[in-house]
């Protein structure tokens, strides 16, 4: 290979990577609600998929920069929408009401190495712990040699700049400054847990058409008000 080959070489894979998808599917089990949820990342966009044993399913589709989001309601192929700016300007003016008093607009601390190794579904781990605010209480387990964990990354930091600007930025730690990938996680709040495992983590191109509106879906309206 020559050196303009090498180097034209080089920027495609650059490109590639920089253009990196993610879908991670996790299985979640709290006190009275087990289900699945599959997150996507494709550019600034992100849709979460959540499937529930009880209450059906529902799918969120957010633009990270403006967050402006649908709801997707499959059973009746309904869908709601918000503006990103109403969000940002009652995010404002809680902060300004309640910016001093308010757990959740504080940043969140890092996670903590415990020390402790332990394998966890199929991998080697280190646990982590982690509080946040009104006493959530999380332990973590880390993946340091996770399959792809250096393409995975950037993807979870994008989530980690979304957390840091809205509403509940204390609700969870920081993700991408962990040394590998949380393969399994339990959260503590208020006397419930919920535990969270990782099915699978993939990074490959993603379909543009799942992070739109699907065609055949009408707004959702409130009923009517009896008279």
């Amino acid at each position: 290979m020559n050196l303009k080959s090498f180097f034209l070489t080089a920027l495609l894979f650059t490109s590639l990577a920089a253009r990196a998808d993610l879908m991670l599917v996790q299985q979640a089990t709290a006190t009275n609600a087990p289900f699945q949820a599959t997150l996507r990342l494709h550019g600034n966009w992100m849709r979460l998929d959540q499937q529930e044993n009880t209450n059906g399913s529902y799918g969120v589709i957010i633009n990270l920069d403006t967050r402006d989001s649908l709801t997707l309601l499959p059973k009746e192929k309904k869908f709601l929408k918000r503006a990103g700016a109403d969000i940002l300007k009652d995010l404002a003016l809680d902060k300004k009401l309640f910016g001093n008093t308010n757990e959740n607009f504080q940043l969140p601390a890092p996670a903590w190495d415990t020390g402790k190794a332990e394998p966890m579904n199929g991998y080697d781990t280190e646990v982590y712990v982690w509080q946040g605010a009104h006493g959530v209480r999380e332990t973590l387990w880390v993946a340091k040699h996770f399959p792809d964990y250096e393409s995975i990354r950037p993807e979870l930091a994008k989530l980690d700049r979304f957390n840091d600007t809205g509403p509940h930025r204390n609700a969870q730690p920081a993700l991408s400054p962990l040394p590998g990938m949380v393969v399994k996680s339990e959260v503590t709040i208020n006397g419930q847990k919920k535990t969270t495992v990782l099915v699978s983590a993939t990074v490959a191109p993603l379909d543009a058409s799942l992070f739109a509106l699907p065609e055949d879906y009408t707004l959702w309206q409130s009923p009517a008000k009896p008279k």
